[in-house]
């Protein structure tokens, strides 16, 4: 099973939105042009007089149909480099005037050899990743939120430096992460106990990296395995949006029950992903042994192999509830 049609639906809806856009940039750019420069809005009015011609052409059919389209042709490049000439000259691109097409590939139409064309896909994988995201309890943040104030910066940690700096170097990289997002892309491993920052963090990285375009699920993975199972999703639309989505948070990794289904499950999704080269960025408040002793090999090897960022200090939220 695939994709609910209605995320079809609504991904024609988006393209159609883009189409429109692009056309109504592209005629205030011929007015803007035409209105400025009566030198190149005449190279432009030849050019479309090109096409009248040719289509007068194959009409009628003459004899010579072939010698005047070639002589058309010729006529309509000159023109071409002309126009570009005169837009350059006004300090314009080149292309200033050329249709305008978010996906080069498609030209828009979302199909590319009568198959459904990657942009087309990606505005579906985003659609069904928002509806999940949607019911999910977790909110986006930001990294501009998380403070550090709450993390000692006199004593020494297990790790050695205090647990502030730590945090400090934490914030950055996933700052940076979120910055520098594209696919493929790595994955992140953030280890430490409960209430240290972690889902903050994770998900201010989903917040930039949906703000630049990419699909993203985000939810807990006892609440998206109970989800899986409970639904028999397995083999369909749910399954496909967890190994397909272009980053997969999960939170709270080892908080779910001891449950076989959910085990094979938790190693399709990451194994899944991996092969397809596609990045998560999973929470644990479970160390390394403890890793080891709930999950087979397979999928402890495959998380280990992640970068890893270890997160130190006291309890958070008991700090800011002692605040109120």
């Amino acid at each position: 099973m695939g994709f609910d049609s209605s995320y079809f639906t609504e991904a024609e809806r988006e393209l159609d939105a883009i189409r429109m856009r692009n056309r109504r940039t592209g005629e205030l750019r011929i007015e803007e042009i035409d209105g400025k420069y009566p030198d190149t809005a005449a190279l432009r009015k030849e050019l479309t007089l090109t096409s009248a011609k040719l289509i007068a052409l194959i009409t009628e059919r003459p004899e010579n149909i072939r010698e005047r389209i070639a002589a058309l042709e010729k006529e309509n490049l000159s023109l071409q480099r002309d126009m570009r000439g005169s837009l350059v000259k006004h300090g314009y691109p080149e292309d200033y005037l050329d249709p305008i097409y978010n996906c080069r590939i498609c030209k828009d139409t979302g199909i590319v050899e009568d198959r459904r064309c990657s942009c087309f896909m990606d505005i579906v994988k985003r659609k069904a990743a928002e509806h999940l995201n949607s019911v999910t309890p977790l909110k986006l943040c930001g990294f501009d939120e998380f403070s550090l104030a709450y993390y000692d910066d006199t004593r020494p940690t297990e790790l050695g430096p205090a647990a502030r700096k730590i945090m400090a170097k934490n914030l950055e990289d996933c700052r940076r992460y979120a910055e520098e997002f594209h696919l493929p892309y790595k994955s992140l491993l953030m280890r430490g106990k409960t209430g240290l920052g972690k889902t903050h963090l994770s998900l201010s990285i989903a917040s930039e990296v949906i703000n630049k375009g990419y699909s993203v699920i985000y939810g807990s993975a006892p609440d998206l395995l109970r989800r899986l199972d409970k639904e028999k999703f397995e083999g369909g639309e749910m399954l496909d949006m967890l190994t397909t989505a272009d980053l997969l948070i999960l939170d709270d990794l080892g908080a779910e029950i001891d449950n076989k289904m959910y085990v094979s499950l938790l190693y399709t999704i990451i194994n899944s992903r991996i092969n397809s080269s596609l990045p998560m960025v999973i929470n644990t408040n479970l160390t390394p042994a403890e890793l080891e002793r709930k999950y087979d090999e397979r999928i402890v090897s495959r998380l280990l192999t992640m970068d890893e960022l270890q997160f130190v200090g006291s309890d958070v939220r008991v700090k800011k509830g002692a605040e109120l």
